[in-house]
């Protein structure tokens, strides 16, 4: 057994069987019981994923078995839970566990989810005994060793709970209420299923297949412009305008410049070659892992997540897979040795690249300051033979194993050549670059990787005359934006906080706001197809008829990404313990709802539209207060949450708003 200090009677929760063997066999309660494993003074037990689930709305109050409007919203004054009847065995023995336990280490998974499925058990069963934590990066003996030694105290993880607890009720509120109120609108006798997340991800897919379909493709004409540059040929585009027009659609004008340039003398105004370096990519958080399987190979994000999964619980072979962050804290540099040696054990094949590893290289990935509560997914100390993995464990291994050991790699280098030549007014550029180190890339090669094509210029000076002998019309067309493929879907609800433009907004979300988590993201993606709302087509995700119906039906703040994840926001700085006020976030659920439903129940009652004397404001008048144009904005918080409202776009020196649109 590993050498730590136990407290008698102590029972290790962990959250499946699989990882309850592995804590089991690490702490030497090896005798096999119904449903958990012993050792001295210790017992190792397990839940299989979540044991409880939130009750259904009957469980309250029968009368919520039939689905009728005047019922919603449905809102429990006393959460309840249930026992999953598939796993109500398994809850039974953490019962009678806990009633002879003197302390708990729970041993989840370290994340949210992790730590809801634990603690809402020991709430259920009422434990009133010493909590602690076993934070675990991974599974392999090291690992666990350390995370021994380091053991939480109840409270640094509580915040977590908080944040699940949130969540889920969260999303039972809008599910449950929405998924009626939209259906009973319907009246197809077609179950609308309404998610918090799922809802405005599907928008997202929808938005785009309209842009798609919506797209009409304009001629526009571009010029390839031949210099004789002694003995070579410089090929350039003409730069239709550098002042930031991205295309010509007037064939004339390119015509005309092809009549006034052929066979004239061209002046070289700018001729430069600078050295870049790039340093090696950071290490893989779990998006951008299943962001590059979808690219190379068209994996699925649940795919992705399950594979890593693997690697992580069967294999030992990488670290927690469900991180959203891509740095390491300094303490594990010291690990670097051990862990190459593992990695050439594991894969001799490889034992020759990491052999030209410089260890003592400290890349940027080494960061105490980035870290969140995980680490960066990378190799373990394990030594599993990389026979033992099928082809497709093998291709994310191989990702992660090598984005690892490029960091001991030096950057790579590169000359890039930028040629500008001038016919009077007219500009035509050339770019191209010429590999002078490769560093990192001898370790990750990239087929997909466009800067690998090298393009060598010819030697010219600037102020240099060229003869322009040639000039190629190209006639092309512009192109609808693509459809998203699963890993260009994970990248949209990743990035939303980047994307926002409106004021208001901008001043709540952090660049960092997205929709959902690493550790949901697969899954809200998985249920959108399950449910039928999106579908795939080869690689794409294309939403459904039934897709663009929901979407149709339901209001712009239940399907808005960045109301949602001005949720998310806050369920994090619940986690992060930056914030404890449950009940305030699901206030905000429960002033939506009773904003949504209203509105169903008034157009449910009356077709005609009330008439008032308000006066109405439009879009882009004046402001009354300031005389800045006025812009139809989104409530985020107050009893009219996720309603439009016209406010100064002044703000926030004007604050004049009115909820009278016109």
């Amino acid at each position: 057994m590993a050498e730590h200090e136990t407290t008698s009677n102590t029972l290790y929760l962990c959250e499946k069987p699989s990882q309850g063997r592995d804590i089991a066999a690490f702490l030497g309660a090896h005798q096999r019981r119904n449903g958990y494993l012993e050792g001295q003074g210790i017992r190792v037990s397990w839940c299989i994923g979540h044991l409880l689930e939130l009750a259904p709305p009957d469980t309250y109050d029968k009368c919520y078995k039939r689905w009728t409007l005047n019922d919603l919203p449905i809102i429990p004054q006393q959460w309840k839970l249930e026992t999953k009847k598939s796993t109500a065995k398994q809850l039974t023995v953490l019962k009678n566990l806990l009633k002879q336990c003197q302390a708990v280490v729970i041993a989840t998974d370290a994340d949210r989810e992790g730590e809801t499925i634990a603690r809402e058990v020991l709430d259920y069963l009422h434990y009133k005994g010493a909590i602690q934590r076993l934070w675990l990066s991974a599974l392999d003996r090291v690992s666990i060793q350390r995370a021994f030694n380091n053991l939480k105290n109840n409270q640094d993880t509580l915040p977590l709970y908080r944040s699940g607890l949130a969540r889920s009720r969260a999303d039972w509120l809008i599910g449950m209420n929405l998924t009626r109120a939209f259906t009973l609108k319907a009246n197809n006798r077609q179950v609308l299923s309404v998610g918090r997340v799922q809802t405005p991800t599907l928008a997202l897919v929808v938005k785009r297949d309209r842009e798609i379909s919506q797209f009409i493709p304009q001629t526009y004409y571009d010029v390839e412009a031949f210099f004789q540059a002694g003995n070579g040929v410089l090929k350039t585009h003409w730069l239709f305008d550098p002042k930031g027009k991205k295309h010509c659609f007037d064939k004339a004008v390119a015509d005309a410049l092809i009549q006034r340039c052929e066979n004239q003398y061209g002046q070289v105004s700018k001729a430069r070659t600078q050295r870049k370096k790039q340093p090696p990519p950071l290490l893989y958080n779990l998006s951008g892992l299943q962001q590059e399987a979808s690219r190379r190979w068209g994996y699925g994000a649940q795919e992705v997540l399950n594979i890593a999964q693997a690697l992580y619980e069967t294999h030992k072979l990488t670290s927690y897979p469900r991180s959203d962050c891509e740095y390491l804290p300094l303490s594990q540099f010291k690990d670097v040795s051990s862990v190459l040696q593992a990695m050439c054990k594991t894969d001799p094949s490889l034992c020759e690249l990491i052999a030209q590893a410089d260890q003592q290289q400290q890349s940027r990935v080494w960061n105490d300051k980035k870290i969140t509560a995980h680490h960066a997914i990378i190799p373990t100390q394990a030594a599993t033979p990389v026979s033992r993995l099928n082809e497709r464990e093998k291709n994310i291994y191989d990702l992660i194993r090598r984005r690892y050991l490029a960091q001991f790699f030096p950057d790579f280098e590169y000359d890039q050549s930028i040629i500008i030549v001038s016919i009077s007014q007219d500009q035509f550029k050339a770019s191209g670059h010429i590999t002078r180190v490769t560093g990192w890339k001898a370790v990750i090669k990239d087929s997909f990787n466009n800067q690998d094509k090298e393009q060598q210029l010819p030697a010219v000076s600037r102020g240099e005359s060229l003869l322009c002998n040639q000039l190629k019309l190209k006639e092309k067309q512009t192109k609808p934006p693509r459809h998203y493929t699963e890993g260009t879907l994970i990248r949209a609800m990743e990035t939303i906080g980047s994307q926002v433009t409106d004021k208001v907004m901008k001043k709540i979300l952090r660049e960092t706001a997205g929709l959902g988590t690493q550790a949901t993201r697969a899954n809200i993606i998985q249920t959108l197809l399950q449910r039928k709302f999106i579908q795939k087509d080869k690689k794409l995700i294309k939403a459904t008829e039934l897709g663009f119906k929901l979407i149709d039906s339901v209001p712009e703040s239940i399907k808005d990404p960045l109301l949602t994840a001005q949720w998310e926001q806050q369920l994090e700085d619940l986690a992060n313990n930056r914030e404890d006020n449950i009940d305030g976030f699901i206030q905000q659920q429960i002033d939506l709802l009773n904003s949504i439903l209203s509105q169903l129940k008034q157009d449910r009652l009356s077709s005609s539209p009330k008439h008032s004397t308000s006066v109405k404001y439009q879009n882009g008048s004046a402001c009354p207060q300031c005389g800045k144009p006025l812009e139809i904005r989104k409530a985020v918080k107050g009893r009219r949450i996720g309603q439009n409202y016209i406010g100064c776009s002044g703000f926030p020196d004007c604050r004049f708003f009115s909820w009278d649109l016109g």
